[in-house]
């Protein structure tokens, strides 16, 4: 699947295919997906426990690359920013600044954040803070670079919720959509490109200002590079060297819960979000020009805060239907294939490892199992953890690193 070297290549900056890198948000590919095959074998009876330490709030996942491990965190009003030993867990470098934030009664608990992982890239680390200012570190002494603050254009500079999308670092430049969801005076916000050298502002896309909490991403597709994002009414692509709109597709979500990441299968782009159900539409370039045709739509199953991962020729999803549920799906025409046990949750955060899926439950449960058009057979089961696990894991080089509550752990399988 080429999307996965597209990312590994130029995404972070590395050559090969990253089994031991996991630099950005749904890891290598950006799509939920380890970039291997996934290991023969009978499943060990539960993990072993490399180490854990406290590393403060939030729901921002760990990175890894190399022999460090970088986290964001919030520790009172401050948001704080690790680097840890792989190996050992023991505090490389640490720094911080003050974020404060009044989490809106609707969300009290998931707390004040943050929300948003990091990408590493260049010797550079990218946070996104909850009051939507970006900052910039260098990755060996954590020593500020560079910050981008719109709050002051777009006030006040994140949605109701806090800022949540995650950066993307893409061939010298940053992506990210700043802005707020409109509080008081018409929402305001842009897609923003920075030069990751110094900030410096490239181009802007300004045709639906509010910011949401999906994160953008990018695909080759008919030979040219997109940048894929969500806005409260649109999904749009756009040429990341320039800003120029390549298509825009209406696309409106009820009390603009726009939180999925659209998943890119070649030309095939697939999303869902809360209520509106499962949608996909093919993107075709004709001469100059691009089109934008809709292959299928059902509502037989909604994706709410968990974003879908392909697992061989097999779309799986974590829908909030039936008090939560696995669903399967066939991309070529959205039929639904099987649905799992209902009542698993308000959230899982999946990630494709072969044809073997992971299953992060919110209770603290890791199901492993195998898919296939008929069924989701489960392999394992482990206890990982007792608090919210929410955040997303990461897997690098058959060690899997969670967070769940203010731990950061690292597992042997």
């Amino acid at each position: 699947m080429r999307w996965g070297f597209f990312y590994a290549v130029l995404c972070l900056g590395i050559s090969g295919t990253g089994h031991g890198q996991w630099c950005q948000w749904r890891g290598p590919a950006r799509d939920g997906s380890v970039p291997a095959a996934a290991r023969k074998g009978v499943w060990q009876l539960q993990p072993i426990l490399l180490w854990e330490r406290e590393v403060g709030g939030g729901y921002s996942a760990p990175l890894v690359k190399d022999h460090r491990i970088w986290i964001q965190s919030r520790e009172g009003g401050r948001e704080v920013i690790r680097c840890l030993d792989r190996g050992s867990g023991e505090l490389i470098w640490q720094s911080g600044y003050e974020v404060p934030f009044r989490v809106d009664t609707d969300a009290q608990a998931h707390g004040a954040g943050p929300f948003s992982t990091p990408a590493l890239a260049d010797e550079r680390l990218f946070t996104l803070s909850m009051s939507g200012v970006l900052s910039v570190w260098e990755t060996s002494t954590g020593r500020l670079l560079w910050r981008a603050d719109y709050g002051q254009e777009f006030p006040p500079g994140y949605p109701y919720f806090g800022a949540s999308a995650s950066p993307l670092v893409w061939e010298g430049n940053c992506y990210l959509h700043f802005g707020s969801s409109g509080w008081d005076d018409p929402a305001k916000g842009a897609m923003i490109a920075l030069a990751v050298a110094d900030g410096r502002e490239v181009w802007r896309w300004e045709g639906d200002g509010p910011a949401v909490g999906a994160s953008p991403v990018l695909g080759m597709i008919g030979n040219l590079p997109q940048l894929i994002f969500k806005t409260s009414v649109y999904l749009v692509g756009v040429n990341p060297h320039n800003g120029k709109e390549l298509w825009r597709i209406l696309y409106e979500v009820p009390m603009t819960n726009t939180i999925i990441t659209p998943l890119l299968l070649d030309d095939v782009l697939v999303t869902s979000d809360y209520e509106i159900g499962f949608r996909a539409w093919q993107i075709q370039r004709r001469g100059a020009n691009w089109s934008v045709q809709e292959r299928w739509r059902h509502r037989k199953a909604s994706l709410f805060t968990s974003s879908p991962v392909r697992v061989g020729d097999i779309i799986v999803g974590f829908s909030h239907f039936r008090k939560g549920e696995l669903v399967a799906l066939d991309p070529t025409d959205g039929r639904l294939l099987w649905r799992g046990e209902p009542r698993q949750g308000e959230h899982a955060t999946l990630i494709a490892w072969g044809d073997t899926l992971l299953v992060f439950r919110e209770d603290g449960m890791l199901v492993v199992g195998q898919v296939s058009v008929q069924s989701f057979r489960i392999l394992a089961t482990h206890s990982l953890g007792s608090a919210l696990m929410w955040a997303h894991p990461a897997i690098a080089d058959g060690h899997l690193y969670i967070r769940d509550g203010h731990r950061l752990a690292a597992y042997d399988f």
